[in-house]
């Protein structure tokens, strides 16, 4: 009788006593009962059991859970139950019955009209029904795998058909099976006949590289034999195996291996290789698993067997081609009964005088002069018979030159003949010396050896010959003058032994390897100390080939370039100079321009105004500053080409610092300084030129006014220190750099060089004072402790005997502001701003000026002008930042930009549309163009 083993889930003790008794009562089988009262109980029971039960009886209400939800807790990996199930339910409702055929039951049945028989039947159509549906899984699972196999197999053979070097191969093959069997590692690895691997770059997903070589014999005493026996080694769980030693586990517990298939490969008997595929996690491999890793093995390691031949032989060929290519002596192959000319070195194109050009043609369409010469035939005899021909110092007649004259050409050669496998002749190997230029060179040997010598002592350049060892086989005379020691003490040395420093030395070295090694020249610079100090060199290595065209020797030309690379950073410094020059000549030229035009427009206009009487001072002004830049680029000129001439006579020192005050006052007075000066009562004399002196102190002066903030403080101090006087001016400005004390006074020299640069200037001022200063026999210097910390200026002067009386200083003159209305410019050239003010007044338009940033961006918002005119070299904050702010704020949001400066590259141009500026202008403007502009941004 059939055993038949049910299990019962059901939280009533007396159903499951009525589904036993109705089971008993209904069936022929031998019953044995499994029983849980909740789920959790009945999860357990069945998926904990020795072996799992026939079917299972569920009921549909658990207290903890529905049928449902217990069935998905008992399915399988395939998502079908691991055993029969049918429902019983107090409802018996389609609705539920779907639910739990949807959740895997196989049946369904109502408590009210269950019978033993009727049970019976579900329980046996339902064990029918799971085992046809178990079935049709796995049939379907196996044509899936089977597909997914072959699938496999064709992505293998197409990303590995044209792959040609082995470890890229090796790499492919890995990862693609890596890939397929969702593998942690897959390595490929070499095997010699003791066991011991050589693992490449495998194939790892989560895991460590083991690239490196492992001896078999590691990993248990049996491995070996068993892969030699073309065993696969198949291990689901190594820390499971009763067999493995704990040495062994913790062996493959360190490559974080814990199940692994390794499959051998065998060639004549012999282990020559391994594939082995590597998890993390226990897994159950399958026959297909290990088929299908035999079978990759086997495919990878035929492929990189044909891949190392196909590289054997492109090596081979390479290797006769390069052998060619480097032979001292001419070689070519020659194919075929009409001798085409198949290869053929350098060597051989110069002595034909043909190139490249020449190959694939025949031999005697190639080089048709030799027609009429014995070496056709003697081509065709080595051909027809196998035997080979050699011949010493004979004469071949080739076309030379660009005439293509025919010239005799003395040569030992020999043809050879060269055979097909099969023992057939397929073509001719012709080699050979051309020994023509050797009668000329044995003639020329003890002439060129006494130039050489003449060279080598008299050029102004170190030579050198090293040998391999870098020792000194040879050095000129100009060694003694570099390094001070005579020729016979370097002879036989190398750098290291002569102390050279140490750097030198590797780099030398280093370089001279690369010669010898790959014979090609080599360059390199370096410094090194000498008798006349630190000086720079610039060094040429040369290989020097021997009659075999092998470097025998490294030839050093050292040429000294301390010079040179002076002079080149001489130029590249004045280069840098002279642009910035000409960009700040052209802006200091277009600032005082501009006011001198707008004003103009204002006379041409309305020259009856008191606008146009407050234009004429300005003017004035303008073209005295304009006057002063020509002057300092006249007086730099004059001194330059030693024009300059002192008229010196006795002259008070205070006499002409009052009159240098009284040049520098308005520039003092716009800027809101206060002038301390600091004189003795009794007059300083000296023999200077008034004109020149005051000229020196005018411009300290100005300086300290320009580069001073709004409200500083200056002091123009006086004393007799002996023989001299010393005169300093000394300011609370900006300061100067400590990297640019020493340069401060160098011609076109200026300290800031950013947009906020309005104080201007050429950088020429300090230039002609150290100058003047020189010429009057003293001498000028700068003091500053860094940035923002203010400068002084210490002019000092041989003092004179004559008497005078001095002169003092006069009053300082202000400047005022004019205010507006709806059209803002802004300025901090006040004559620039003002003029322009007075201009768009006449076109009608209310208008207001501002001097700084900060005042524009206080006037706009009682102001609230339809358009700004926005100098871009404004102090503190510059015109980009203010248009930003303007933009930003919303009272001024929409007002229209128009960049007014100095600045006008395209540069220059595009920075400003960028920061939002509807357009730009260039001084000195245009009025007409401003009238136009307005027009088109204001229109009526």
């Amino acid at each position: 009788m059939q055993s038949w083993c049910v299990a019962i889930i059901d939280e009533s003790p007396d159903n499951r006593a009525d589904i036993r008794s109705m089971l008993l009562n209904g069936c022929d089988k031998r019953l044995t009962f499994l029983e849980a009262g909740t789920a959790e109980a009945g999860i357990q029971m069945v998926l904990g059991a020795t072996s799992l039960p026939d079917c299972i009886v569920l009921d549909y209400d658990l207290p903890e859970m529905e049928a449902p939800e217990l069935l998905a807790a008992l399915a399988g990996p395939d998502g079908m139950p691991v055993c029969p199930v049918v429902v019983v339910t107090g409802s018996a409702s389609p609705q539920e019955g779907r639910r739990v055929l949807r959740a895997g039951a196989q049946d369904y049945i109502g408590k009210d009209w269950t019978t033993g028989p009727a049970l019976v039947r579900a329980l046996e159509n339902a064990c029918e029904s799971w085992a046809m549906a178990r079935e049709l899984h796995q049939r379907k699972t196996a044509l899936q795998l089977l597909n997914d196999r072959e699938t496999f197999r064709s992505l293998f053979l197409d990303s590995t058909r044209e792959l040609g070097e082995e470890q890229a191969l090796k790499r492919v093959a890995a990862r693609l099976l890596g890939q397929y069997l969702k593998a942690n590692r897959v390595l490929y690895g070499e095997a010699d006949e003791t066991g011991t691997v050589v693992v490449g770059p495998s194939y790892v997903s989560g895991v460590q590289q083991m690239a490196g070589i492992y001896n078999l014999h590691d990993y248990g005493p049996t491995l070996l034999r068993r892969l030699m026996s073309g065993e696969s080694i198949v291990v689901s769980d190594v820390q499971t195996d009763s067999t493995r030693s704990d040495r062994e586990k913790s062996a493959y517990a360190k490559l974080e291996i814990v199940a692994y298939l390794i499959a051998p490969i065998l060639k004549n008997g012999q282990l020559v290789g391994v594939l082995a595929i590597h998890q993390t996690s226990p897994r159950d491999w399958s026959a297909d698993d290990i088929s299908i890793v035999r079978e990759i093995a086997q495919r990878t390691w035929a492929a990189v067997e044909h891949a190392r031949a196909e590289s054997s032989l492109l090596a081979k060929e390479l290797q006769l081609s390069q052998m060619m290519e480097i032979m001292p002596s001419f070689s070519a192959v020659l194919t075929g009964p009409d001798f085409v000319v198949q290869l053929a070195n350098q060597s051989f194109f110069d002595l034909v005088g043909r190139g490249s050009e020449i190959i694939g043609k025949p031999v005697l369409e190639a080089l048709d002069e030799i027609a009429d010469q014995p070496f056709p035939a003697l081509l065709e005899q080595v051909y027809r018979t196998g035997t080979a021909f050699e011949a010493k110092a004979m004469i071949a007649r080739l076309a030379r030159g660009p005439g293509k004259s025919l010239i005799d050409i003395f040569v030992d050669f020999s043809f050879l003949p060269l055979y097909e496998s099969d023992g057939r002749i397929s073509g001719i190997f012709v080699h050979g010396l051309d020994r023509t230029a050797e009668v000329s060179a044995n003639l020329a040997v003890a002439q060129g050896t006494r130039e050489l010598r003449s060279v080598t002592e008299n050029t102004p350049d170190l030579l050198a010959r090293y040998d391999r060892e870098f020792r000194h086989v040879f050095v000129n005379s100009i060694v003694e003058k570099i390094t001070g020691c005579p020729v016979s003490g370097i002879i036989g040395k190398t750098n290291r032994e002569l102390d050279m420093p140490r750097d030198v030395c590797d780099e030398l070295e280093k370089a001279i390897r690369h010669v010898f090694d790959h014979q090609q020249h080599r360059s390199l610079d370096f410094s090194l100390p000498t008798l006349q100090g630190p000086r720079h060199f610039s060094c040429r290595l040369v290989p020097e080939f021997n009659e075999l065209r092998q470097v025998a020797s490294v030839l050093s030309v050292t040429h000294d370039i301390t010079e040179r690379r002076a002079y080149e950073q001489q130029l590249l410094e004045q280069d840098l100079r002279k642009n910035e020059f000409l960009a700040t000549l052209a802006h200091e030229l277009r600032n005082p321009l501009a006011p001198i035009r707008t004003g103009l427009q204002l006379l041409k206009r309305s020259p009856q105004t008191d606008a146009a009487a407050h234009t004429l001072p300005v003017m004035e002004r303008q073209v005295g500053h304009l006057v002063r830049l020509i002057d300092d680029l006249l007086d730099i000129s004059r001194i330059s080409s030693g024009k300059i001439v002192l008229k010196c006579e006795r002259v008070a020192f205070q006499e002409v610092a009052v009159a240098a005050v009284e040049a520098s006052q308005p520039f003092i007075d716009a800027a809101g300084h206060a002038l301390e000066i600091v004189w003795p009562d009794q007059p300083l004399w000296l023999d200077a030129d008034p004109t020149r002196l005051m000229q020196i102190f005018s411009n300290l002066l100005t300086n300290a006014a320009k580069y001073s903030y709004p409200g500083g403080r200056i002091t123009f101090a006086a004393q007799r220190d002996g023989e001299h006087v010393l005169i300093s001016v000394q300011d609370t400005g900006m300061g100067i750099p400590a990297d640019m004390l020493g340069t401060v006074f160098d011609v076109f020299t200026q300290v800031n060089r950013t947009l906020d640069r309005s104080q201007g200037g050429l950088g020429i001022g300090l230039s002609l004072v150290r100058t003047l200063v020189q010429m009057h026999g003293g001498s000028v210097q700068a003091a500053s402790g860094g940035i923002d910390l203010g400068s002084e200026f210490t002019v000092i002067l041989p003092l004179a005997s004559a008497p005078a009386e001095p002169q003092s200083s006069v009053a300082p003159v202000l400047t005022t502001i004019i205010a507006s209305r709806r059209i803002l410019v802004v300025d901090d050239n006040v004559d620039a701003a003002e003029t322009m003010v007075m201009l768009l007044e006449l076109y009608g338009y209310d208008t207001c000026a501002a001097f700084s940033g900060e005042d524009c961006l206080e006037k706009v918002l009682w102001f609230h002008p339809d358009i700004v005119f926005l100098d871009i070299g404004l102090p503190g904050m510059n015109g980009h930042e203010v248009a930003q702010k303007l933009l930003a704020h919303p009272v001024t949001a929409a007002t229209k930009l128009i960049a007014l400066t100095g600045w006008g590259t395209e540069e220059d141009v595009r920075k400003s549309t960028r920061a939002g500026f509807h357009a730009h202008l260039t001084k000195p403007v245009d009025p007409e163009v401003v009238e136009a502009l307005l027009a088109t941004l204001l229109p009526a």
